[in-house]
């Protein structure tokens, strides 16, 4: 669920060594949403300047002086000595809040934060509209004519399953807000099962909302790009890009395979990175690059020194029209994101991740999703239509494509059993009842497992399990939706146990503790006993 094979993607494109790569730089500053932002509102007032001294003697300002404070202090104690004096009972009666430990949130109000209603882009200040950075209201057939000259752009392209396509959009934007620049945002496109249309990010993430929470401008492509009308009529845009991948990844020959710019017509000519982008030189089993070093490829400088050298940093030509770009310095663009970390890899599992703290933990559901899977919720309780949704624990048993992983272990030694993931939800129950004075009794599994046997033990312990097939999910949604609402679920929950090393399961612990202060623990698999305490 929510992942896909990361092999290498190959290209069969040479290199070209003699291109010279030498284009005009833009000025950067212009490209700043701060910038912007500063012309939007009054600058701050000038600093106060004190009056000329009046020429008084000074025994007779001291004694002005004095009479000041006296009479300051005289009229502060007129209120004081109006007030009645409350008695002993009536202050002992005095509610004390304990912001240590705040109530229980039930599935309806699983986000406790206060948080001003953004129902849409119109409600955001100006500087966060998405239409503040574009030339016109409506998407054209090539996305350059709908990007303001005074304005410079990020983007990437999706080459992995659904979890991880998210982290990869939240590295972006990150990488964008550092960068000063406007991301643009990719459909997710790599459905496990390769069945499903594109899915716009708007579709399932309330973007106003999270434009609002990290104080930055997000476009999609759908908003650049009229892409039905750009295949219609054979439109391909040339754009040049950074090529990343090969420079991670040392058994690699090319930059990281995608779909993207299929669907976005987009025909790109890739520039090979500096070798100072891998975050450990020379280890051929990571294939992660620092924020910053790909930062610097995004300002002037950076670009130019690398540019500077282009026997050392070679061009293909573009996949149809064999174009040689050097990267486009208005929309700056880099092959893949995913492995992307400011210290060390897959840094999205700590707590102090800065793409979670300052990008995704913003992103929320829509509200019409989130009520779509309160409805799920509401027929899995048997619960009428307006009732409250009762806390309950959500589980991720990862299993299904995790199989290639065990190596020669058998299936059922490999992967954790259900009486670990009991004794997890065990403590969860018991953090839940010492932090919020209740117990939760309501569980509900999910995950990728086809063995029905399987699910019959899962009921045999008394839990729940989303019937996606006798919901018709995907016939009425499409076949995103079973994946996307076990996520939005799992959001929901109080309680959460997951599966070691699953990202699906990792951004569900994140959610779960992070939105609702709930309880969570992860179940280590791979051999008989790895999960022993």
């Amino acid at each position: 669920m929510g992942s896909s094979s990361d092999e290498e993607s190959r290209s069969d494109v040479s290199y070209n060594h003699g291109h010279a790569q030498n284009t005009p730089l833009l000025p950067f500053r212009s490209w700043s949403p701060t910038a912007l932002k500063e012309t939007f509102f009054a600058s701050s007032p000038k600093s106060f300047a004190w009056p000329i001294r009046l020429p008084f003697p000074h025994r007779v300002r001291r004694r002005y002086l004095l009479l000041a404070v006296i009479l300051l202090v005289t009229f502060s104690s007129v209120p004081m000595l109006l007030s009645p004096t409350p008695d002993t009972r009536s202050l002992q009666t005095v509610p004390i809040p304990s912001p240590l430990n705040p109530p229980l949130p039930s599935a309806d109000e699983t986000e406790p934060e206060s948080f001003e209603d953004i129902a849409s882009e119109d409600a955001l200040p100006i500087y966060l509209r998405p239409e503040t950075y574009l030339e016109g209201p409506a998407a054209t057939v090539h996305f350059r004519d709908s990007l303001r000259n005074d304005t410079g752009y990020l983007t990437s392209f999706l080459s992995a399953g659904f979890t991880n396509d998210q982290i990869t959009i939240g590295n972006l934007i990150y990488l964008s807000m550092i960068t000063g620049r406007i991301p643009i945002i990719p459909p997710f496109t790599s459905y496990i099962d390769g069945a499903a249309s594109p899915l716009p990010f708007s579709e399932i993430f309330d973007v106003p909302r999270m434009a609002l929470g990290t104080n930055t401008p997000i476009l999609e492509w759908h908003m650049v790009k009229d892409v039905d009308r750009a295949h219609a009529e054979h439109a391909k845009d040339e754009i040049g890009c950074w090529n990343i991948w090969e420079v991670d990844n040392l058994q690699s020959d090319g930059p990281r395979g995608s779909y993207s710019p299929i669907l976005l017509t987009l025909d790109v000519s890739y520039t090979r990175a500096p070798s100072s982008v891998k975050l450990l030189p020379g280890y051929e089993h990571d294939s992660h690059s620092t924020f910053w070093a790909l930062a610097k490829l995004a300002f002037p400088e950076g670009r130019a020194e690398v540019l500077a050298k282009p026997d050392e940093h070679p061009t293909r030509p573009s996949g149809t029209n064999s174009v040689i770009l050097p990267p486009d310095e208005q929309l700056v663009c880099y092959d893949y994101l995913y492995y992307i970390c400011a210290l060390e890899p897959f840094e999205f599992d700590k707590d102090y991740s800065p793409m979670w703290r300052d990008v995704m933990v913003h992103a929320h559901w829509t509200e019409a999703l989130a009520e779509l899977a309160r409805g799920y919720l509401r027929r899995l309780f048997r619960l009428p239509d307006t009732a409250t949704i009762p806390p309950f624990i959500a589980i991720h048993a990862r299993r299904g494509d995790f199989l290639g992983w065990c190596g020669d272990v058998p299936k059922e030694d490999c992967f954790a059993p259900l009486g670990v993931f009991a004794r997890r939800v065990r403590e969860v129950q018991e953090e839940i009842r010492l932090r919020h004075g209740v117990y939760v009794h309501h569980v509900i599994m999910t995950g990728d497992e086809k063995d029905p046997l399987w699910w019959d033990a899962v009921e045999e312990r008394g839990w729940l399990r989303i019937d996606h097939a006798g919901e018709r999910t995907a016939e009425q949604y499409g076949n995103w939706y079973p994946v996307v609402l076990d996520a939005v679920v799992q959001s929901m929950a109080i309680g959460f146990v997951g599966t070691d090393r699953s990202t699906f399961s990792i951004m569900g612990r994140r959610r779960v503790s992070d939105w609702n202060r709930g309880a969570v623990r992860m179940v280590k698999w791979g051999y008989v006993g790895a999960d022993d305490h």
